[in-house]
């Protein structure tokens, strides 16, 4: 077993006939976004397999059984880069050997008219001579992920952090260069050790991809070298006709001398062992301008936020008591709570491992507090924590960082544990550190 979550499983096999070892993805039927995902996800696959370059995850198969899909790829026995920038920084030469191939991958996909639509650390695996391979074409579509954004015909566009202004605006389409968008933000991410833009939820996030410009790379890490942030804002361009391709934006950083580029920059989304409360987000959502040309079209607030509902969940209005006519407030409840894991499918490798446990809690939306604690992986008992809900913040994020070191393997799982104002556990997928 690779991984495993709520949309399938990932296995290590071999091929016998051919004597090679092999990753099987199964995908479960609930885990399709509609009933054209199959189809869609099939015809994706046969065209990827014709695809046989070095910086590619190769598809070897596809099968339908009565319990999924199954996908047959090439096995990658290497990292996941959003695994390596939770360890660690990367220096600039080796980030931009993971950038090049990545690149690499997309020129010759878009060659083929081959769009991946998922752009993100979590889809570029590291081998260890420091190259990179790009997979998952194409399966951000066939998901019913919430972890990604659905257009109001059920498609996935992308991950909110990584989202092109133009799909957000509803004024383009999924093509070459919205995949250069969200490669420039990854570019970005790996070089400064933060993303452009942040956001309180999924509907600031990809709202920030429009309507603000990101911190120039020079303001963000001391001694960045001008022309590499020159060149990162220029991937990042609002207008896709303007923007860099990944090639074109990988050529103009590695044509800055090695001696020019600053230390690491060091990730600056918490510390080690915290458990955080992000504030809450607002209810007010601005009225926005989509589209473009002779028609112009505007999606009110309520829609722009019920095309969102399903994917993130966010509360779009929220009732209030009034003290004077004997109304009295609910008390705070929790609907559920999910763990997401960095490295997504829990393996690392000794001599050291670094592990991201993200937890995302649904209430009511009223106000009280909230006491949890965490069960380490080691099943170690972290000191329990009380967090304030202010009135309107139905999702809340908790924390936890936990690094291994040594040459003694661990294997276990991350649980969430809330204890008031309910009881109520969330489970991470299995961790493994192997030496």
């Amino acid at each position: 077993m690779l991984g495993a979550g709520g949309f399938g499983e990932v296995v290590l096999a071999r091929q016998t006939s051919l004597g090679r070892l092999v990753a099987i993805k199964r995908l479960h039927d609930h885990a399709l976004a509609g009933p054209d995902a199959l189809d869609r996800f099939r015809r994706e696959a046969q065209v990827l397999a014709r695809v046989n370059h070095p910086a590619v995850v190769r598809v070897f198969d596809f099968q339908r059984s009565d319990q999924g899909a199954t996908l047959v790829m090439e096995y990658v026995d290497g990292t996941s880069l959003a695994g390596l920038l939770a360890a660690h920084p990367l220096t600039a030469p080796a980030a931009l050997v993971v950038l090049r191939d990545v690149a690499a991958a997309l020129q010759v996909a878009a060659g083929l008219d081959i769009v991946h639509r998922d752009i993100k650390p979590d889809n570029v695996f590291v081998l260890p001579d420091g190259h990179a391979k790009l997979g998952d074409f194409g399966l951000a579509r066939a998901l019913a992920d919430p972890a990604v954004f659905r257009t109001s015909d059920g498609s996935v566009s992308g991950t909110p952090a990584y989202f092109p202004p133009e799909l957000g605006q509803g004024t383009g389409q999924p093509d070459e260069r919205s995949d250069a968008y969200s490669f420039a933000v990854m570019a970005y991410e790996v070089l400064t050790g933060r993303l452009p833009f942040d956001g309180a939820g999924a509907i600031a996030l990809i709202a920030a991809h429009w309507t603000q410009e990101p911190p120039a790379p020079t303001e963000v890490v001391p001694g960045f070298p001008p022309a590499a942030s020159v060149a990162l804002l220029a991937g990042l361009h609002k207008l896709p006709e303007h923007r860099l391709l990944p090639h074109e934006l990988v050529a103009r950083l590695e044509a800055v001398p090695t001696s020019m580029w600053p230390a690491p920059a060091a990730r600056t989304n918490g510390a080690t062992g915290t458990v955080r409360c992000l504030p809450p987000v607002s209810p007010v959502v601005p009225v926005l301008a989509v589209g473009g040309g002779r028609r112009r079209r505007w999606l009110a607030a309520g829609a722009l936020v019920a095309l969102l509902s399903a994917a993130v969940g966010i509360a779009t209005a929220r009732w209030t008591a009034d003290p004077d006519r004997g109304e009295v407030a609910e008390p705070l409840r929790v609907l559920g709570a999910t763990v997401q894991t960095l490295p997504a499918d829990g393996q690392t490798r000794c001599p050291t491992g670094a592990y991201v446990f993200a937890a995302e809690i649904a209430t009511n939306g009223e106000a009280g507090t909230l006491r949890l604690h965490w069960t380490r992986p080691d099943s170690v008992r972290t000191p329990v924590v009380s967090l304030r809900v202010q009135a309107g913040q139905s999702r809340l994020p908790a924390e936890l960082r936990f690094d291994v070191t040594g040459q003694r393997p661990l294997t276990g799982r991350a649980v969430l544990h809330l204890e008031a104002p309910e009881e109520l556990t969330a489970v991470s997928v299995p961790v493994r550190y192997v030496c």
